[in-house]
């Protein structure tokens, strides 16, 4: 082909030495670049003389422009020169299209995903094999590269070789959490487990062939928790294995999953396979749908009655269609046992047995399930009764009481109590003398202990307000804790600046020094006292943990031998009832049992200053947001982070725990209450204080929740905060109910706020308990109801 003269000289100009070749290559790069075809022609024709001087700047040239544009004369060009561009992505577009990425840098491997989804069949195809082949260094860095559900990743997972380890262990987990074959084929082919502890056993147990080889106990541990994946291959397998092992232990617990996993409950069928205890095989076998070897087994039924008292809500619905369907069984015996657990059935389990008492004509029987159940069940169950009605004048009376009332009104009175709860109602004032400090409840009887001055403690029954004791102190009273049966402790500011502080005994008037075990005294200085066990811990600033009693008190751990932990010296939380403590630290707070020192949980939320066990399996902490503090709940021992609630400014009170509704009480700086649902942390009632209320400086909750006090620079405010519990009695079985409840009912419907529905409700329970309670033991003509958790008052 005959070449353009004008070209021709264009193209000897750049080829030139000096300022005019360079200016002129330039020119003529610029004008191909904007789309001069005579231009773009010169340059390929550059980049084709390999004795030019520019012929190395066009072919970069030509390959970028090819990458850019895609047109089939470039790529010809860039073929036939071999040209490659200098900027990736283009430079591994045009290394792919010459089939040279070998010569590419593993840094360069993140742009493997572009080039396998490149319109380029030549680089599409030389990217896969290149992908297909990789090793060493560039396999880990194409496994950095790729995503899940990308192209790089099928194409790794053919590859032969097996991946770093770091992406192995995330291969297994994946697998073990979401199946998928052609990840299992490349697990399988590279027959390497995790090393993931999670996941090591049971990656182990996917890649064994031989069941034998399972037989060891180190693997039966993940063959259940393999019995645990439900619908995965791995469960079968595991299954498969346990069926040919035959070890009882592996083989019930195969026999539970099996009851939730139609595959696993046909293996057991097909295998003859049964739970080693009599009563679970019962069940096993009516869920299973082998109801001839039921009968064979248990033809009483008394078995079954057993495993039904002993099982879930969910299990317990399934055993009754179960035994619908099987027929020829005494449903009303399974589900009643002994009659003993009449009042702690379901709703389902209580309507279902009325249904059959009253089909079989067993009133008696009926009457007394309609008696025990809660009003809700029993103003519904008692419109099964036909003509039949109780013989006794009380019985007629509590029987036409209850089927005079409106289901649809208890039911909404019921709600009314719930969503309109009053937590707390204001009892009393104490005028505490001298400016009250730390204030700490008696767990077993009415009692407030409160530092009156620096100097003093004083004692107080909450119910009338009274004074009961008082103790003073040649120290400034520190630190103050009840224990219970008229016993205090107190610690006792030390003296001078290195003077230890001394725990003190308080009893029947009189003050000790508590003893350390061994005989002396504790030394240092103590920055924290709480309720732990039966006894308390305390903690020292040198970095002691201590465990005492009313006795005495000894040294448990050193808080410094917590080094992962970074633990300070103040508890922030106890349980009293398990001995659990929360120590603050710098990851959050760790739990320890205050007995041994054992660690329970760790690092829990970050910068936790303020915390109360919701019981011993749960914190609710206070941590500092930057739009204010909140509420957090969490579960031990994960500590797992879940529900929040966010804090007004000023609510710096609490968190305190309610151990018997479960709710949490927060407080503001002039005592207005904010009574939060445990479980969903949501506001169910709130008491706002007088706008004249000076500062309140302290927060405490009894153990018996019959009294939450509010401390304020001049005195102690009293809050009765049993009216919280109302809204339970009125939902629990009657049969539960004691005579204590009675006057709990009774102040509710004193209360003038209660009304229409809900007072409908609470004077049916308060008939309930009458008729309950009315063969109380009298003395003298009266009769005081008693004031304890038992049903006869004397």
């Amino acid at each position: 082909m005959t070449r353009d003269p004008d070209m021709e000289r264009r193209i000897d100009e750049c080829g030139r030495r000096g300022l005019l070749g360079a200016l002129t290559a330039k020119l003529l790069f610029a004008s191909a670049a904007d789309g001069d075809a005579d231009a773009r022609d010169a340059v390929v024709e550059i980049a084709r003389t390999p004795g030019h001087r520019r012929c190395g700047a066009a072919r970069a040239r030509i390959a970028d422009w090819w990458d850019r544009t895609r047109d089939p004369v470039l790529r010809q060009a860039v073929l036939d020169t071999g040209a490659v561009a200098v900027a990736n992505p283009a430079r591994l577009r045009t290394l792919a299209l010459h089939d040279r990425l070998g010569e590419c840098g593993i840094w360069e491997a993140d742009w493997a995903p572009g080039l396998l989804t490149d319109p380029d069949p030549d680089v599409r195809g030389r990217a896969s094999d290149a992908c297909l082949n990789a090793s060493g260094t560039l396999l880990h860095f194409l496994w950095a590269a790729c995503h899940r559900d990308s192209p790089l990743r099928d194409l790794l997972l053919r590859n032969d070789r097996t991946p770093p380890a770091r992406f192995l262990d995330v291969l297994w987990a994946e697998w073990l959490e979401t199946p998928d074959e052609a990840l299992e084929e490349a697990l399988s082919r590279w027959a390497v487990p995790s090393d993931d502890p999670r996941h090591a056993p049971l990656s182990v147990i996917a890649l064994k062939t031989d069941p034998e080889s399972m037989r060891a106990p180190d693997h039966h541990d993940a063959l259940r928790d393999a019995l645990a994946l439900g619908d995965h291959p791995l469960c079968l397998k595991a299954a498969e294995t346990i069926a040919h092992l035959g070890e009882p232990g592996l083989v019930d617990e195969l026999c539970e999953r099996a009851l939730e996993n139609p595959k696993l409950a046909g293996l057991c069928k097909e295998r003859a396979l049964a739970p080693s205890d009599p009563v679970r095989r019962g069940v096993f076998f009516l869920l299973t749908g082998q109801p001839a070897q039921y009968r064979a087994l248990d033809p009483d039924g008394h078995g079954l009655a057993l495993a039904y008292a002993a099982a879930s809500k969910a299990e317990r619905a399934r055993v009754r269609e179960a035994m619908l369907t099987a027929g020829e069984l005494d449903l009303v015996r399974v589900i009643t046992g002994d009659r003993a657990r009449l009042s702690s059935m379901t709703d389902d389990e209580a309507r279902y047995l009325a249904e059959r008492l009253a089909h079989r004509h067993e009133w008696d029987e009926l009457w007394t399930l309609v008696q025990d159940a809660p009003i809700a069940n029993a103003v519904e169950l008692i419109r099964l009764f036909d003509r039949w009605a109780p013989r006794g004048d009380d019985e007629r009376r509590h029987f036409g009481a209850l089927r005079a009332t409106d289901p649809a009104t208890v039911r909404a009175g019921l709600e009314a109590l719930r969503s309109e709860r009053r937590s707390a109602n204001p009892h009393a004032r104490l005028d505490v003398p001298g400016d009250p400090g730390m204030m700490s409840f008696s767990p077993g009887s009415p009692a407030l202990a409160v530092r009156a001055g620096k100097n003093a403690v004083v004692v107080f029954d909450p119910s009338n307000g009274r004074i009961t004791g008082r103790y003073e102190f040649d120290r400034p009273v520190k630190h103050l804790l009840h224990l219970g049966n008229g016993v205090l402790i107190v610690v006792e500011r030390g003296r001078g600046r290195w003077g230890s502080d001394r725990l003190t005994r308080c009893a029947n008037g009189s003050a000790e020094p508590l003893p350390a075990t061994g005989g002396g005294p504790v030394s240092g200085e103590i920055v924290s006292l709480v309720a732990a066990g039966d006894g308390f811990a305390a903690s020292t600033r040198a970095g002691y943990l201590l465990r005492g009693t009313a006795e005495d008190v000894t040294e448990v751990r050193r808080i410094a031998t917590y080094r992962d932990d970074y633990l300070y010296a103040d508890i922030v939380a106890a349980h009293r009832e398990s001995g659990r403590i929360a120590v603050h630290g710098l990851h959050g707070l760790t739990v320890i049992d205050a007995a041994t020192g054992d660690v329970a949980a760790r690092r829990i939320g970050r910068l936790t200053y303020r915390a109360a066990f919701a019981d011993a399996d749960t914190l609710v902490i206070t941590r500092p947001r930057a739009s204010g503090d909140q509420l957090t709940r969490t579960s031990l021992p994960h500590g797992r982070l879940g529900l929040n609630f966010p804090l007004p400014d000023g609510w710096t009170l609490g968190p305190v725990a309610l151990p018997v509704t479960g709710q949490v009480v927060v407080a503001d700086g002039r005592g207005s209450l904010d009574f939060l649902d445990g479980e969903r942390l949501t506001s169910v009632h709130r008491y706002t204080a007088p706008p004249d209320r000076v500062p309140a400086r302290r927060l405490a909750a009894s153990p018996r929740e019959d009294f939450l006090a509010v401390g304020h620079r001049d005195g102690v405010e009293l809050f009765d905060v049993r009216a919280g519990r109302v809204p339970d009695v009125a939902r629990k079985p009657v049969a539960d109910l004691v005579s204590r409840d009675l006057e709990l009912v009774d102040a509710a419907l004193a209360d003038p706020a209660t009304g229409g529905a809900a007072r409908t409700a609470l004077e049916l329970v308060r008939a309930c308990l009458d008729h309950r309670f009315r063969f109380d033991v009298e003395v003298g003509g009266t009769v005081r109801r008693a004031g304890g958790d038992h049903d006869i008052g004397l």
